[in-house]
């Protein structure tokens, strides 16, 4: 009489073999025989698992790969699977924790690693997500996923350099993505741009403000200022709808004050509401024809929008009323390119 897990063998033989045929039913009842007569083979019980995914019973899944790994908590294939279920039915902290399991039992598991880091971008912990993807690429270089996934985080915080390092990384792997990269790159640069811009502005304003505020106090004058600064250290903190209720409460006591416009259009801006700043802009610009601060703002939005004629003619206005203004020069220079190579 052959031994029972000779039999074992042979049923999971053959419900791989049903399984493979995509008679899922079939395969399902020789792994049962196949459990049956060895109940504690981890491998069965997590093909089971894997039986029942495939036919899109997923609690029944997760209960397979669970059992799998009460018998053998080492076993790094159920703890995988299980984290994807977990990862499609939104739990994922639960997911991050069985893939967490797999990298304590082997470190190198790049799959593992770069599914945590995903996982954590997902919901927004995109920075705890850099040294996994970091990861990923110590063990596997050329890992085409990891090196777009930092190329777009680095972009949005604003590492520009890495950005465009993964970026190029990720075109030399797999020329499919060169139009991608182009763009991405092109974004990296313009994004740049604009935080170099709104740098200088920002301590443009800052001097400017703190002059005003000094003439005023020089002058005895109540402090109509103090809305106005706050407003302004909102900004460079990045506290954007703070400094946008600031600027309006400093209008609505100075209707007309040009600062408080100028910093409601930059917070404007900077919450994306960007009609809304061209208009404050815009305002200033008509009570104040020779503000080159108003102009250069209105180029700004201009050029965010894509929209190159509006923001080079107006960038160009600056340049008369004020030829050292910081970066004029470059930003024309710039936009002549763009235009140049459409």
């Amino acid at each position: 009489m052959a031994p029972r897990n000779t039999y074992a063998q042979r049923f999971y033989e053959a419900a791989l073999e049903f399984f493979e045929s995509g008679q899922y039913a079939k395969a399902l009842d020789h792994i049962q025989k196949a459990i049956a007569k060895a109940p504690s083979n981890a491998d069965y019980v997590s093909t089971k698992g894997v039986f029942l995914h495939k036919m899109n019973d997923l609690a029944g899944a997760i209960e397979a790969y669970r059992e799998a790994i009460q018998i053998n908590p080492q076993h790094t294939f159920a703890h995988f699977n299980l984290g994807l279920i977990l990862m499609k039915l939104g739990k994922i902290t639960e997911a991050i924790n069985e893939w967490e399991a797999v990298i304590r039992i082997n470190p190198r598991d790049v799959d593992a690693i770069f599914n945590i880091a995903v996982a954590l971008a997902q919901t927004g912990r995109r920075r705890e997500a850099i040294p996994f993807f970091e990861k990923v690429l110590q063990l596997k270089p050329e890992h085409v996923q990891a090196h777009q996934n930092l190329g777009i985080i680095y972009r949005d915080e604003h590492q520009f350099d890495k950005a465009r390092h993964h970026l190029r990384r990720l075109r030399e792997l797999d020329s499919t993505y060169s139009e991608v990269v182009s763009t991405e790159i092109a974004r990296c640069d313009e994004q740049e741009f604009l935080a170099r811009l709104s740098q200088d502005n920002l301590g443009r304003i800052a001097r400017e403000v703190a002059g005003g505020a000094a003439g005023k106090a020089g002058a005895g004058a109540p402090d109509s200022g103090g809305p106005v600064a706050a407003a302004l250290v909102a900004l460079i903190n990045e506290d954007f709808g703070e400094a946008l209720r600031l600027a309006e409460q400093a209008l609505a006591a100075a209707p007309d004050d040009s600062q408080a416009l100028l910093l409601r259009g930059q917070a404007r801006f900077r919450l994306g509401q960007h009609q809304d700043a061209i208009a404050d802009f815009q305002a200033v610009a008509q009570a104040h024809p020779d503000s080159a601060e108003a102009f250069f703002h209105l180029g700004t939005v201009y050029l965010a929008l894509g929209e190159l004629e509006a923001a080079l003619e107006n960038f160009q206005r600056v340049a008369r009323l004020e030829p050292t203004y910081p970066l004029i020069e470059d930003n024309i220079a710039s936009i002549e390119e763009k235009l140049r190579n459409r």
